[in-house]
Formats: C-alpha cells, sequence, structure tokens
C-alpha cells in the first residue's frame, strides 16, 4: 500500500497567526485566552515558548500566568484565524484537489497521482511546510501514510515543524507502544471503559479478542481494532463531493449565557457557512443548532423550511429563531451551526413570494464574497461583528 495520505497539523496554530500578525510578539510567550484585562477564561492555544513552564491547553489563565507570569494575554480573534486558514488551504490545494479540511487547521491530502507534477509524497510534505513558513510565516507538521488515521497520528509524533513517514510495517514498533487515548476516535470515556478491559495501549487493543471487544462497544469496538492494526478504508473526501452537510462550530473562552454574545457567535458561523455554501454553488433546507453546556452535555435542535438558502441573514435568522426557541438563557461553552438538506446548482426549487429582494441579497452575497477573495477577509465586516466576540472555530 503506497504512502500517499498527506495529514498537514499546524503548530499552535492560534497562537502562531498572533505572532505572524503581529512582530512584536515573535520569540515571546503567548497565551490565547478569554478576556485579558480580568484574565478570566481558559488557555485555548500556548505558543511553543510558553510550554517549557508547564503552561497547557485548557488550563485555567490564572493558572498559566502563575507558572508564566511574562506570558502576554490575548482575546481569541476568529476572523484572523479563518484568514490565516483559507491561505493555508489554498497552498494545499494548489498541488491536488483532493484535500479534505478536517479543522480550521488541519486537513488531509491525497497526492496519489501528483509525482510527475511535484515529486513523492516526501518532496510535496517539504515544499508545501516551506511555503507555509515562507508564506505565511507558520510552521505545520506533516504525517505521511498509505491511511488518514496513520497520516493524523504521523502527524502527532514530532512536534512542532515535524514530518513523519508511517507506513504499515513501522506500526508495531511506533504505533503501538503508544497510550490508547492517542489513537484516533478514542475519547475520555472510551479510553477510561477500555482501560476497565485492562487496555492501556493501542497494541494491547490491536490484540485483544476482537468477539469481546465487539459485545462491549458494538460494532465500534471492530472499528477501533481496525484503527489500531493500521487498518482505515475512509478516503480523502473534498467538501462539495458528496457533501451532505456544511457546519462550523465555536468554542467559547468561558461558559456564557448572554444572548447578545451567543447571537453575534451564531452570526459569525452563518457568514462562514454561508460563504463555503456559496463557493460550492449549494444550498440547504435544514438549519441545526447545537449547544454544549457547561457539564460537556451537547444538545442539539434542527428547522428544515421548503425555501432552501446560502445567505448568511436568512441561515443566521433560522438558526436564531432556534437559539431563542430551545436554548436562551442556558449556559453554553460550544455553539455549533449546521445546514444540510443540501441542493446542486440548478435543483428545482419553491419560488418565494419576495425572490426579486432574495436575488439581489444574492447577488449582494457575492459581491461580497468576491471582494473578500481578493482583499482578505476584514476588507468588509458586519459591524456587529467588529464589537462583538471574535472566537476560534476550536
Amino acid at each position: 500500500m503506497d504512502e500517499t495520505i498527506l495529514h498537514v497539523d499546524m503548530n499552535a496554530f492560534f497562537a502562531a497567526c498572533h505572532q505572524a500578525a503581529d512582530p512584536s510578539l515573535r520569540g515571546r510567550p503567548v497565551l490565547v485566552s478569554g478576556d485579558p484585562d480580568s484574565r478570566h477564561g481558559i488557555v485555548l492555544t500556548a505558543s511553543y515558548e510558553a510550554r517549557p513552564f508547564g503552561v497547557k491547553t485548557a488550563m485555567p489563565t490564572g493558572e498559566a500566568l502563575r507558572l508564566c507570569p511574562q506570558a502576554v494575554v490575548i482575546r481569541p480573534d476568529f476572523k484572523l484565524y479563518s484568514s490565516y486558514s483559507r491561505r493555508v488551504m489554498a497552498i494545499l490545494s494548489s498541488y491536488t484537489p483532493l484535500v479534505e479540511q478536517f479543522s480550521i487547521d488541519e486537513a488531509w491530502l491525497d497526492v496519489a497521482g501528483c509525482e510527475k507534477l511535484f515529486g513523492p509524497p516526501t518532496a510535496i510534505a517539504r515544499e508545501i511546510k516551506a511555503r507555509i513558513k515562507e508564506e505565511l510565516d507558520l510552521t505545520c507538521s506533516v504525517g505521511i501514510a498509505p491511511t488518514k488515521i496513520l497520516a493524523k497520528m504521523a502527524s502527532d509524533l514530532e512536534k512542532p515543524d515535524g514530518l513523519v513517514l508511517l507506513t504499515l510495517a513501522d506500526v508495531p514498533k511506533r504505533v503501538w507502544p503508544l497510550p490508547v487515548e492517542a489513537l484516533f476516535g478514542v475519547g475520555p470515556q472510551t479510553a477510561a471503559a477500555l482501560r476497565s478491559l485492562g487496555i492501556r495501549t493501542i497494541g494491547q487493543l490491536a490484540h485483544y479478542p476482537l468477539d469481546s471487544l465487539k459485545a462491549r462497544f458494538g460494532v465500534y469496538g471492530e472499528y477501533l481494532a481496525e484503527l489500531a492494526q493500521g487498518r482505515d478504508g475512509s478516503r480523502v473526501n473534498p467538501e462539495g463531493e458528496g457533501v451532505k452537510s456544511v457546519g462550523n462550530s465555536i468554542t467559547l473562552p468561558q461558559d456564557t449565557a448572554d444572548p447578545e454574545e451567543i447571537e453575534t457567535v451564531l452570526l459569525a458561523l452563518a457568514e462562514e457557512v454561508g460563504a463555503r455554501l456559496r463557493r460550492r454553488a449549494l444550498s440547504g433546507r435544514t438549519v441545526t443548532v447545537s449547544i454544549k453546556t457547561p457539564d460537556f452535555r451537547l444538545q442539539t435542535r434542527s428547522t428544515t423550511h421548503q425555501e432552501p438558502t446560502c445567505l448568511t441573514e436568512a441561515i443566521y435568522t433560522r438558526a436564531r429563531r432556534i437559539y431563542r426557541q430551545h436554548f436562551a438563557g442556558r449556559p453554553v461553552r460550544l455553539v455549533g451551526l449546521v445546514v444540510s438538506g443540501l441542493l446542486p446548482p440548478g435543483a428545482p426549487a419553491q419560488l418565494e413570494l419576495f425572490s426579486g429582494q432574495i436575488n439581489k441579497r444574492a447577488r449582494l452575497a457575492q459581491t461580497v464574497d468576491r471582494l473578500r477573495a481578493r482583499f482578505g477577509d476584514d476588507v468588509l465586516v458586519r459591524a456587529r461583528l467588529l464589537k462583538g466576540p471574535r472566537l476560534p472555530k476550536k
């Protein structure tokens, strides 16, 4: 099996974006956190200069500053991260159309068949790293493997600024000794359940009786066993090829029940999701809003409309209605927005009474998209987002 799957993972992305945008921050410990004035909230990202002091992601900001008092605390800036993310994805897409963005700061690429243009996968990975450094002043770690999951694990093996090639023959030596929670798809609860069975490493999971795993976890147990063996049949799936939904989520720096703040986050999400739909000439009928409460419970509500849309205003209006009806007044830590029930270009749709006005809004949205694509995200910004929370998508 050829190693043609690359996983590109940006290093300390949120902090690195601030350091790239502000040269005075380079080489200094940076904490991306909540309100810098009150120093509340948790650390979303710590730059690598802060990590030797023991600062970690999700650590309370006050504790992080006790460990590293010289750190610079910076408010999250959603627009900044989104802008850099798009530029990173543009670089990746220049090597292959098979790019699957997994989050704001990571993506898979399938470079099979690209060797004649750009060389072998290792050469492509080195060139990607060099371009991201030269053009954006950011670093990334790249994993190369025959499968998506192995490529993702490879990118985690040497950070920051690493490049790791992982073959199936390497799995027993490099993957099996790792703790079981290092396996993609194993969260804290699953890890605890596996440890109750005596499974503490990926190798132990790979050799555990399959019938016992299926009895305990069902088909998910069989899936985990396959991953532990290094087998993964999923393909790199660019958004737009068989995509069933377009969505995004934002983890807030701290819990909030403030409806104005949450609705501003929904507007930022609607702006991002709408732009992604329009880039792919898609529209959707179903809007889903999700929240995660401080006790980490995820709750979702959806509405389906006859008229599909890709317009920011319509998506936001529908999402805000869901929020006000089902979630208003609840403290939340995460807010998510998904548009599904997608229709491809040219699909028949019921005409609305005010279709003329909607067409004007569509043309305006397309104009704004073109201006942002050419001059950057900050060329046109909604007034409400200027004064609202600028939050990351993680």
